[in-house]
Protein backbone atom coordinates (compact mmCIF):
# COMPACT_ATOMS: atom_id res chain seq x y z
CA UNK A 1 0.00 0.00 0.00
CA UNK A 2 1.35 3.58 -0.69
CA UNK A 3 0.58 5.69 2.54
CA UNK A 4 2.11 9.03 1.88
CA UNK A 5 2.61 11.52 -1.00
CA UNK A 6 6.70 11.44 -1.93
CA UNK A 7 6.28 15.46 -3.00
CA UNK A 8 4.44 16.51 0.24
CA UNK A 9 5.86 14.49 2.98
CA UNK A 10 8.89 13.06 2.17
CA UNK A 11 12.05 15.18 3.56
CA UNK A 12 15.58 14.48 3.46
CA UNK A 13 17.82 15.87 6.30
CA UNK A 14 21.46 16.96 5.18
CA UNK A 15 22.60 15.83 8.05
CA UNK A 16 25.19 13.25 6.37
CA UNK A 17 26.00 16.16 3.62
CA UNK A 18 27.12 18.86 6.30
CA UNK A 19 30.83 17.74 6.97
CA UNK A 20 31.78 17.33 3.33
CA UNK A 21 29.69 19.00 1.04
CA UNK A 22 27.98 22.15 0.47
CA UNK A 23 24.70 22.83 0.69
CA UNK A 24 24.38 23.61 -3.33
CA UNK A 25 25.40 19.75 -4.31
CA UNK A 26 23.63 18.66 -1.90
CA UNK A 27 20.43 20.61 -2.97
CA UNK A 28 21.11 19.36 -6.95
CA UNK A 29 21.50 15.83 -5.95
CA UNK A 30 18.18 15.78 -4.22
CA UNK A 31 16.94 17.62 -7.56
CA UNK A 32 18.27 14.38 -9.64
CA UNK A 33 16.88 12.14 -6.98
CA UNK A 34 13.25 13.95 -7.79
CA UNK A 35 12.95 14.79 -3.39
CA UNK A 36 10.74 17.91 -3.44
CA UNK A 37 11.24 18.82 0.25
CA UNK A 38 14.70 19.21 2.99
CA UNK A 39 16.10 20.03 5.93
CA UNK A 40 18.78 21.50 7.25
CA UNK A 41 21.29 21.75 9.49
CA UNK A 42 22.43 25.49 10.90
CA UNK A 43 25.75 26.24 12.73
CA UNK A 44 28.45 24.95 11.04
CA UNK A 45 29.91 24.39 7.42
CA UNK A 46 27.10 24.98 5.35
CA UNK A 47 24.80 27.65 6.77
CA UNK A 48 27.07 29.56 9.04
CA UNK A 49 24.80 31.04 12.05
CA UNK A 50 25.98 31.68 15.56
CA UNK A 51 24.62 33.88 18.86
CA UNK A 52 25.50 37.27 17.02
CA UNK A 53 23.64 36.58 13.71
CA UNK A 54 23.19 34.24 10.60
CA UNK A 55 25.05 34.87 7.30
CA UNK A 56 23.66 36.43 4.14
CA UNK A 57 20.89 34.09 2.23
CA UNK A 58 20.41 35.45 -0.34
CA UNK A 59 22.80 32.75 -2.61
CA UNK A 60 21.07 29.98 0.06
CA UNK A 61 17.22 30.83 -1.28
CA UNK A 62 18.49 30.93 -5.00
CA UNK A 63 19.79 27.70 -4.87
CA UNK A 64 17.06 26.37 -2.77
CA UNK A 65 14.58 27.72 -5.39
CA UNK A 66 17.07 26.82 -8.68
CA UNK A 67 16.46 23.11 -7.44
CA UNK A 68 13.10 23.31 -7.14
CA UNK A 69 13.22 22.80 -3.50
CA UNK A 70 11.46 23.38 -0.32
CA UNK A 71 12.57 23.46 3.32
CA UNK A 72 10.68 21.98 5.61
CA UNK A 73 12.59 22.31 9.15
CA UNK A 74 15.85 23.44 10.42
CA UNK A 75 17.60 21.87 12.93
CA UNK A 76 19.82 24.88 14.79
CA UNK A 77 23.14 22.73 15.81
CA UNK A 78 22.76 21.46 19.48
CA UNK A 79 24.80 18.15 19.81
CA UNK A 80 27.74 20.55 21.26
CA UNK A 81 28.04 22.25 24.29
CA UNK A 82 28.05 25.52 23.03
CA UNK A 83 24.32 26.10 22.79
CA UNK A 84 22.09 23.75 24.39
CA UNK A 85 18.83 24.29 25.78
CA UNK A 86 19.42 23.06 29.36
CA UNK A 87 22.50 25.06 30.31
CA UNK A 88 22.98 26.38 33.53
CA UNK A 89 25.90 28.96 33.04
CA UNK A 90 24.06 32.60 32.47
CA UNK A 91 26.61 34.01 29.60
CA UNK A 92 26.13 30.56 28.07
CA UNK A 93 22.09 30.54 28.46
CA UNK A 94 21.86 33.88 27.11
CA UNK A 95 24.43 33.03 23.93
CA UNK A 96 22.04 29.85 23.34
CA UNK A 97 18.54 31.80 23.43
CA UNK A 98 20.05 33.96 21.08
CA UNK A 99 21.21 31.37 18.68
CA UNK A 100 17.88 29.39 18.63
CA UNK A 101 16.44 32.36 18.23
CA UNK A 102 18.25 33.11 14.81
CA UNK A 103 17.29 29.48 14.30
CA UNK A 104 13.93 30.43 14.60
CA UNK A 105 14.57 33.65 12.24
CA UNK A 106 16.29 31.16 9.87
CA UNK A 107 13.37 29.17 9.49
CA UNK A 108 11.16 32.07 8.87
CA UNK A 109 13.79 33.39 6.09
CA UNK A 110 13.70 30.23 4.27
CA UNK A 111 9.76 29.54 5.03
CA UNK A 112 9.97 26.43 7.06
CA UNK A 113 7.46 25.58 9.86
CA UNK A 114 9.61 23.53 11.98
CA UNK A 115 12.52 24.40 14.26
CA UNK A 116 14.09 21.02 15.29
CA UNK A 117 15.11 20.54 19.32
CA UNK A 118 15.60 18.66 22.06
CA UNK A 119 15.68 19.40 25.61
CA UNK A 120 19.69 19.85 26.07
CA UNK A 121 20.73 17.92 28.54
CA UNK A 122 22.08 20.51 31.99
CA UNK A 123 24.87 18.94 34.46
CA UNK A 124 24.26 14.78 35.30
CA UNK A 125 25.29 15.67 38.73
CA UNK A 126 21.96 17.71 39.34
CA UNK A 127 18.29 16.63 40.18
CA UNK A 128 17.52 15.81 36.84
CA UNK A 129 14.37 18.41 37.19
CA UNK A 130 16.69 21.31 37.34
CA UNK A 131 18.06 20.91 33.99
CA UNK A 132 14.28 20.25 32.79
CA UNK A 133 13.13 23.42 33.91
CA UNK A 134 15.53 25.12 33.09
CA UNK A 135 15.21 23.51 29.19
CA UNK A 136 10.95 24.68 30.20
CA UNK A 137 12.40 28.40 30.86
CA UNK A 138 14.30 28.60 27.84
CA UNK A 139 11.42 26.89 25.11
CA UNK A 140 8.76 29.70 26.60
CA UNK A 141 11.55 32.27 25.77
CA UNK A 142 11.41 30.79 22.28
CA UNK A 143 7.77 30.11 21.84
CA UNK A 144 7.47 34.40 22.27
CA UNK A 145 10.06 34.49 19.27
CA UNK A 146 8.29 31.66 17.31
CA UNK A 147 4.97 32.79 17.54
CA UNK A 148 4.34 35.70 15.30
CA UNK A 149 6.86 34.18 12.66
CA UNK A 150 4.32 31.05 12.30
CA UNK A 151 7.14 28.82 13.63
CA UNK A 152 7.02 25.72 15.37
CA UNK A 153 9.47 24.13 17.88
CA UNK A 154 9.30 20.48 17.73
CA UNK A 155 11.23 18.93 20.88
CA UNK A 156 12.55 14.87 19.96
CA UNK A 157 13.88 12.33 22.92
CA UNK A 158 18.03 11.99 22.61
CA UNK A 159 19.40 8.80 23.50
CA UNK A 160 20.09 8.07 27.18
CA UNK A 161 23.86 7.93 26.64
CA UNK A 162 23.57 11.90 24.98
CA UNK A 163 21.03 13.24 27.97
CA UNK A 164 19.07 12.40 30.91
CA UNK A 165 16.80 15.44 30.30
CA UNK A 166 14.79 13.74 28.19
CA UNK A 167 14.93 10.74 26.54
CA UNK A 168 11.77 9.12 27.02
CA UNK A 169 8.50 10.52 26.44
CA UNK A 170 7.49 10.99 29.36
CA UNK A 171 10.04 13.25 30.34
CA UNK A 172 9.53 15.36 27.10
CA UNK A 173 5.70 15.24 28.50
CA UNK A 174 6.95 16.85 31.56
CA UNK A 175 8.79 19.47 29.52
CA UNK A 176 5.87 19.85 26.92
CA UNK A 177 2.95 20.19 29.78
CA UNK A 178 4.75 23.09 31.36
CA UNK A 179 5.93 25.17 28.70
CA UNK A 180 2.30 24.81 27.62
CA UNK A 181 2.57 27.50 24.44
CA UNK A 182 1.05 26.61 21.04
CA UNK A 183 3.63 26.93 19.02
CA UNK A 184 5.51 24.39 20.90
CA UNK A 185 5.08 20.27 19.43
CA UNK A 186 6.98 17.51 19.51
CA UNK A 187 8.34 14.95 17.05
CA UNK A 188 9.55 11.48 16.72
CA UNK A 189 13.07 10.62 16.57
CA UNK A 190 12.60 6.25 15.49
CA UNK A 191 16.18 5.66 16.67
CA UNK A 192 15.74 7.55 20.17
CA UNK A 193 12.38 5.87 20.37
CA UNK A 194 13.26 2.34 19.87
CA UNK A 195 16.51 2.77 22.36
CA UNK A 196 13.90 3.69 25.25
CA UNK A 197 11.47 0.57 24.33
CA UNK A 198 9.28 2.87 22.90
CA UNK A 199 6.56 2.22 20.04
CA UNK A 200 5.36 5.31 17.62
CA UNK A 201 1.63 4.18 19.10
CA UNK A 202 3.06 5.04 22.39
CA UNK A 203 3.94 8.36 21.31
CA UNK A 204 0.55 9.21 19.68
CA UNK A 205 -1.33 7.71 22.65
CA UNK A 206 0.38 10.26 24.71
CA UNK A 207 0.42 13.23 22.55
CA UNK A 208 -2.39 13.18 20.54
CA UNK A 209 -1.43 13.83 16.75
CA UNK A 210 -1.85 17.38 16.68
CA UNK A 211 1.28 17.74 18.86
CA UNK A 212 3.32 15.31 16.56
CA UNK A 213 4.50 17.53 14.16
CA UNK A 214 7.77 16.21 12.75
CA UNK A 215 9.59 12.92 12.56
CA UNK A 216 13.39 11.66 11.78
CA UNK A 217 11.76 8.66 10.15
CA UNK A 218 15.07 5.80 10.03
CA UNK A 219 15.79 2.47 10.48
CA UNK A 220 17.70 0.85 13.72
CA UNK A 221 19.01 -1.92 15.38
CA UNK A 222 17.42 0.29 16.95
CA UNK A 223 20.42 2.01 18.11
CA UNK A 224 21.81 3.80 14.90
CA UNK A 225 20.23 6.40 12.85
CA UNK A 226 20.30 3.32 9.32
CA UNK A 227 19.33 3.58 5.90
CA UNK A 228 16.04 1.46 5.38
CA UNK A 229 16.71 -2.51 5.34
CA UNK A 230 20.14 -1.85 7.06
CA UNK A 231 18.28 -2.05 10.70
CA UNK A 232 15.62 -4.11 12.02
CA UNK A 233 12.66 -1.80 11.95
CA UNK A 234 9.57 -2.59 9.87
CA UNK A 235 9.43 0.35 7.13
CA UNK A 236 5.57 -0.80 6.44
CA UNK A 237 4.37 -1.17 10.02
CA UNK A 238 5.65 2.42 10.88
CA UNK A 239 4.41 3.84 8.03
CA UNK A 240 1.12 2.31 8.58
CA UNK A 241 0.61 3.46 12.03
CA UNK A 242 1.66 6.84 11.08
CA UNK A 243 -0.71 6.85 8.38
CA UNK A 244 -3.80 5.45 11.08
CA UNK A 245 -3.67 8.54 13.06
CA UNK A 246 -3.42 10.95 10.15
CA UNK A 247 0.02 12.20 10.60
CA UNK A 248 0.45 15.47 8.45
CA UNK A 249 4.07 16.42 9.12
CA UNK A 250 7.52 15.18 7.74
CA UNK A 251 9.03 12.03 6.94
CA UNK A 252 12.74 13.10 7.66
CA UNK A 253 15.61 10.84 6.99
CA UNK A 254 18.48 11.73 9.37
CA UNK A 255 21.02 8.93 8.63
CA UNK A 256 24.32 9.16 10.18
CA UNK A 257 26.53 6.39 9.60
CA UNK A 258 30.20 7.17 9.30
CA UNK A 259 30.12 5.40 5.56
CA UNK A 260 26.98 7.50 4.45
CA UNK A 261 29.39 10.73 5.28
CA UNK A 262 31.41 9.21 2.55
CA UNK A 263 28.75 8.44 0.39
CA UNK A 264 25.94 10.24 0.83
CA UNK A 265 24.63 9.91 -2.46
CA UNK A 266 24.68 6.27 -3.16
CA UNK A 267 22.78 5.51 0.34
CA UNK A 268 20.26 8.18 -0.37
CA UNK A 269 19.14 6.07 -3.77
CA UNK A 270 19.37 3.19 -1.57
CA UNK A 271 17.58 4.75 0.76
CA UNK A 272 14.79 6.34 -1.30
CA UNK A 273 14.58 2.98 -3.55
CA UNK A 274 13.21 0.96 -0.29
CA UNK A 275 10.98 3.83 0.60
CA UNK A 276 9.14 4.45 -2.90
CA UNK A 277 7.47 1.37 -2.01
CA UNK A 278 5.35 3.32 0.22
CA UNK A 279 4.99 7.22 -1.23
CA UNK A 280 2.38 7.62 -4.41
Amino acid sequence: MKYFSRDEQLCNFNIHYQKKYSVEYFCARMEEMGIKNIELIAGGQGIVMDHTGIEDTTELKASIARHGLRVRAVSAESCGYQYQYAAKDPIVRERTFNFFANGIRLCADLGAEVLQANAGWGFWDEPLREGQDRAVEMFRRLCEVAEPLGVMIACETLRPQESLSAYRMDEVKYIFDKVNHPNFKVMLDLCAMGVAGESIQDWFDLFGAENIVHTHFQDGTPYFHMIWGEGKRSLEDDLRTMYEHGYKGMISQEITMAEYQQQPVEYDRKNFAALSEYFY
